[in-house]
């Protein structure tokens, strides 16, 4: 998990620059910048600030994911190997592929054909990170049953939500639904530094999950 590590530690650190301008900002805003409006700069600032948070989420758990993918596929790990959860992703994503509308009967059962010869002739198994569903959908909940779903066990204080805010603020600024200016005018400075905390600690309780389920290999049924 070495890389995924890395872009947390210099994400995170990116996020706690930022915050630091938000504060220097708030405390003396005509010496930092000047603009011809300083109390909407400073929303947008503060939105912006809410994208670099979830841009977070995101890339850690893709990132995190990906990690283990890629660990698993170097391992040559066949479908017997692994623990029920890996099993359960390959074959749901598997079945996805084949069961299509226009698919004629020929093809579904070549398809099928294959998925089982895979099995019976140990063909190492690999996935990838579409066989699960990210972008623009990260929440506590969310990132849990992710988590929960390949057998990752975590330690995390609740959110109260924060993620979820997170989340929804930054698809309501993605797709234009609200402006930057609006978006997080009500937000005090206590608001964003408790956001930035619990998502970072959130976070940070998930790759220590991740870590320890990636260096273990325990996606593998002989590391159980």
């Amino acid at each position: 998990m070495t890389n995924t590590l890395e872009i947390f530690a210099d994400r995170k650190s990116e996020i706690e620059f930022y915050f630091s301008v938000i504060l220097d900002y708030n405390d003396n805003n005509t010496k930092v910048i000047n603009t011809i409006d300083n109390k909407k700069f400073f929303r947008i600032m503060k939105s912006n600030f809410i994208l670099m948070l979830y841009n977070l989420v995101e890339s850690t758990i893709t990132n995190g994911f990906e990690e283990i993918y890629e660990d698993l596929k170097n391992n040559n790990c066949t479908y017997n190997e692994l623990i029920k959860e890996i099993q359960n992703i390959w074959r749901e994503n598997k079945i996805r592929e084949i069961y299509k509308p226009e698919t004629i009967l020929k093809t579904y059962t070549n398809r099928v054909e294959n998925i089982v010869n895979d099995i019976i002739n140990e063909v190492p198994i690999t996935l990838h990170k579409g066989m699960i569903n990210i972008s623009g959908n990260l929440n506590a909940k969310s990132i849990k049953d992710i988590c929960n779903k390949h057998h990752i066990r975590y330690t995390v204080i609740d959110d109260k939500n924060i993620l979820d805010n997170v989340k929804n603020n930054r698809n309501a600024l993605a797709h234009g639904d609200i402006s930057f200016s609006k978006c997080s005018r009500d937000l005090t400075i206590n608001d964003l530094e408790n956001t930035k905390d619990t998502v970072i600690n959130f976070l940070e309780g998930i790759l220590k999950g991740m870590e320890e389920y990636c260096d273990g290999k325990k996606y593998r049924k002989d590391s159980i």
